[in-house]
């Protein structure tokens, strides 16, 4: 059993008990399990097998005994018998927006909805009015929810939800009487899917401001029109996403943005140290009674608390309220000083070697890596040896050619599926830098695939893993990999590990790059860009890499050229001993 799937049984757990009617700290213990092991990045059967579940944050003795039983068992006596008390289809009506599990329980007994079909058939037939707490708003407000749920196919990749959210931010600011827009949620956190978009604004006049949110173009639905908030259902491709524009006074702005901004953990923790003192916090402020202590900016909220401004990629409770400083080195796009990933023509790029080499010269970067692909990825046009013989030239020709950037010709080499990489150590030591990485046989066999990438590691000539998981976000997911014994491994042999930043990947995602760097392993942030446009999704990689808490020092391409060939040379040096 994966950890997702661990952790969306707790969460489950915890649902079905609050639609019981069950006191709040028995449901938050569940919930708190089911967020621990979603958030853990080593393998959660490791974990039980070492007997250390109880030690894990926020799981007791109780909690660690129930965790064992679905390990071992693959059931759980508690889930079973709240299944046979409450509908198991009543959780599909919670993916409606603001129908919990209160309201879920109401519709269930008043009404005997116990589904999002039967739910709509009830809204249609009118059978909702007059129930208490679902006034005409709320039930429109269902309805439409509803309707965007028949019309939307899950959370948007950031990379696809970005462009819009700037677009739209830009746009606000440039109404009249509009003095600041900016994006909040979990786009400026850097996650990597998106549910909605957040944007927050000061405005002279917030109804306005409202008015010309909600006729942008490409607005298909307006969904709601208030003085000081307006939502919207915009189109990105084949999905519908809703975006939230909300207007507050400049004076509340920094608790506002704080506020929306989130994550809605991280805000607990927030509030609950408010609390301690006395004081309460909200999207307006931070008071002491009708004083107000702070409001106008995120920093002064923060200071006013004894802590450090948080940025907002480190938000989420998970090792940020750790922290007594944030560390002035946590990992930038300005560190970033090369790209050591990415194709050319020559395989299945776009552009050709001088192109890519001069796209990342004028980006800054001090060194790039031509890594185009390996003889076994014929569907990609995969070079074999004598191609690869010509194409080491021409790198070098076009290195000789552009000056002030270190080039250096790589090769991105297939794993094969018994460890075996795709072409011989004789062609691979005649390379300046090895990618190695999985496309084909990616095994529902854990060991399998923890077995053939150590293979990879464990060759002299590897110096990086790329996408390690193999996951595609949203189209495919991670091959089953004991990430731990992989970073363990690529420490000690000095093998990178890489924060894929292509938005379809974000591989190594957020916490594995935590758990990695923790063992003493290197990660390294690129690309992959098969066209020169695609060199702007480093940004991408970076927050995945500051979510990580990863610092400068922790980044192999934000070193420079000389070090990252000291690292290079020093795994060969070492594996001829």
């Amino acid at each position: 059993m994966t950890n997702a799937q661990a952790a969306r049984i707790f969460e489950e757990i915890a649902v079905l008990l609050e639609i019981q009617g069950e006191d709040a700290f028995r449901v938050n213990t569940y919930r708190k399990v089911a967020r621990t092991v979603e958030d853990l990045a080593s393998d959660i059967n490791d974990v039980a097998a070492r007997g250390e579940l109880a030690k894990l944050p926020g799981i007791g003795k109780a909690s660690a005994e129930k965790l064992s039983e679905l390990l071992t068992t693959g059931r759980l006596a508690l889930r079973e018998e709240l299944r046979q008390h409450v509908p198991d289809t009543l959780l599909e009506l919670l993916r409606v927006p603001s129908l919990g599990p209160r309201k879920a329980a109401l519709l269930w007994r008043e009404v005997g909805v116990t589904s999002l079909a039967e739910l709509k058939t009830a809204i249609d037939n009118g059978k909702l009015v007059g129930l208490k707490g679902f006034g005409a708003k709320t039930i429109e407000h269902f309805k439409h929810g509803i309707e965007f749920l028949e019309s939307t196919a899950g959370r948007v990749r950031i990379g696809k939800a970005w462009p819009m959210a700037i677009y739209l931010r830009d746009a606000m600011r440039a109404q009249p009487g509009v003095s600041r827009c900016e994006l909040a949620g979990s786009l400026r956190r850097g996650a990597e899917t998106i549910g909605d978009l957040d944007l927050l604004c000061s405005a002279v006049d917030g109804p306005a401001a409202v008015r010309a949110f909600t006729a942008f173009p490409g607005v298909l639905q307006v969904l709601a029109a208030g003085d000081t908030k307006g939502s919207v259902l915009i189109e990105l491709g084949n999905q519908r996403v809703q975006v939230d524009l909300r207007v507050v006074p400049a004076d509340s702005f920094g608790a506002a943005w704080q506020y929306f901004t989130g994550s809605k953990q991280h805000n607990v923790g927030v509030r609950e140290r408010a609390v301690k003192r006395g004081w309460t916090l909200n999207e307006y402020g931070l008071y002491e009674g009708e004083r107000v202590i702070a409001s106008k900016t995120e920093e002064d909220i923060y200071a006013a608390m004894g802590l450090p401004w948080y940025p907002p990629e480190l938000r989420e409770d998970r090792f940020e309220f750790d922290l007594s400083a944030v560390p002035h080195d946590l990992i930038s796009l300005d560190h970033i000083r090369g790209d050591l990933h990415m194709h050319t023509t020559a395989s299945d790029g776009r552009n050709s070697i001088a192109e890519m080499v001069a796209a990342a010269k004028a980006r800054g970067y001090e060194i790039v890596c031509i890594t185009d692909h390996s003889q076994s990825s014929a569907i990609a046009n995969g070079l074999k040896p004598d191609r690869l013989m010509q194409h080491i030239r021409d790198v070098r020709e076009v290195a000789r050619r552009i000056t002030g950037i270190t080039v250096w010709v790589g090769a991105e080499v297939d794993i094969l599926a018994e460890g075996r990489l795709d072409y011989g150590d004789d062609v691979l030591e005649q390379l300046d830098f090895v990618v190695a990485s999985v496309h084909v046989g990616m095994s529902q066999d854990r060991e399998l695939n923890t077995r053939r990438t150590l293979a990879a590691i464990r060759n002299p000539f590897v110096n990086l893993i790329a996408h390690p998981s193999g996951r595609l976000i949203n189209r495919r997911e991670a091959m089953p990999l004991d990430v731990e014994t992989i970073a363990k491994e690529a420490a000690r042999t000095g093998t990178s590990l890489e924060i894929n930043a292509s938005t379809y990947r974000l591989d190594l995602k957020d916490q594995h790059a935590r758990l990695a760097r923790d063992l003493g392993a290197k990660i390294c942030i690129d690309t992959d860009a098969h066209s020169t446009d695609q060199l702007d999704q480093m940004p991408f990689g970076v927050m995945t890499a500051r979510r990580a808490g990863l610092l400068r020092g922790d980044v192999l391409n934000a070193q420079g050229p000389e070090a990252i060939r000291e690292f290079v040379l020093a795994k060969r040096r070492h594996s001829a001993r």
